[in-house]
């Protein structure tokens, strides 16, 4: 098969290579499309420190080639999505539904390889089933808005609450929707305009740009999803959170920064975590059938994999929102 590895930090080579064998409890998959993400970025300039070579990429819509032994339920035929992270299943985390937080979890595209290649093989109880009338482009983003479902089961906002969403992102996109979905009243802060016009365009009431003084918005909002993975960012938010906000944060900025604790102990604030997904993916598929999140203004462009290194490599434009890949 055809495929995109990753032989070397900062190198794809497009080239065939083996197909996977499908074994017990496992499932073929024929990629048709697939998403490019913020860890294949990481992936790609060597700070997840896996072994290489891998073929990367997680995101996919495609089409169940093979099924093995003690599969039920799926067909070859069947379009589907996956949830590419594999949890143990055993440990005290998985059997306690936070499978998410499982030590021993393989992620599909950077310890076992991905979906950058014509054939992936997954294990079947982590494959969803996508919709008749769910077109590839948006089926493609169902593991993404999983993320941001998690974030919202962790914490909602109630109709009215002033929510600001610190970065707009794809990641910040996503959740802003599903905010303004529960009657939230949301404000993005991003320092790029073309982002920020594409919030209020999704139903952000206020935008905080590059030009703004953030000393205008301390201490006013009730709900914060920090989704840019700034490393000052949890600073920046606890200073605009009001008394008695929630903070959730989504992002992994990579290193460690100083951030005012006496703001959070003065004003009682709420700090959690939101690590990708448990059971969301339902969800998200339905948000995406129903409209309820729109993916359109999201897809920034269509690549092939020999263009991966480029992208990857120009991956912090701020133009770039979702950059889709054809197999």
């Amino acid at each position: 098969m055809r495929a995109a590895i990753l032989t070397e930090v900062g190198q794809i080579v497009v080239k065939n290579t083996d197909m996977p064998v499908c074994g017990r409890d496992e499932v073929l998959i024929r990629v048709k499309l697939g998403g490019i993400c913020g860890s294949d970025h990481t992936l790609y300039h060597g700070r997840f420190g896996v072994p290489l070579p891998v073929i990367p990429g997680h995101e996919a819509v495609g089409v169940i080639e093979a099924t093995g032994e003690g599969v039920t339920g799926i067909e070859p035929g069947h379009r589907v999505t996956i949830q590419p992270n594999f949890s143990c299943g055993e440990c005290a985390l998985c059997t306690s539904g936070h499978g998410n937080t499982c030590s021993s979890k393989i992620r599909l595209g950077v310890d076992t390889n991905g979906v950058f290649a014509e054939l992936v093989k997954v294990p079947a109880r982590y494959v969803w089933k996508v919709p008749d009338a769910l077109p590839d482009e948006v089926a493609v983003f169902t593991e993404p808005l999983a993320v941001g479902v998690h974030a919202m089961r962790v914490t909602a906002p109630k109709p009215g609450d002033k929510v600001l969403i610190f970065g707009a992102g794809i990641m910040g996109l996503l959740v802003l929707q599903l905010a303004v979905s529960k009657g939230a009243r949301v404000t993005a802060c991003d320092l790029a305009e073309k982002r920020l016009s594409l919030a209020k365009q999704l139903g952000a009431e206020g935008v905080i740009g590059p030009d703004a003084s953030p000393e205008d918005f301390f201490n006013t909002f009730d709900v914060v999803y920090e989704t840019s993975g700034v490393p000052m960012a949890l600073d920046k938010v606890i200073r605009l959170a009001a008394p008695l906000g929630k903070i959730v944060v989504l992002s992994l900025p990579g290193r460690d920064h100083a951030i005012p604790i006496d703001m959070v102990v003065r004003k009682e604030l709420t700090i959690r975590g939101s690590l990708i997904y448990t059971n969301e993916f339902p969800e998200a598929i339905e948000s995406l059938q129903s409209g309820k999140v729109q993916t359109g203004p999201l897809a920034t462009g269509k690549v092939t994999l020999p263009e991966l290194n480029q992208v990857l490599g120009a991956f912090a434009s701020p133009e770039r929102i979702k950059t889709l890949v054809e197999i």
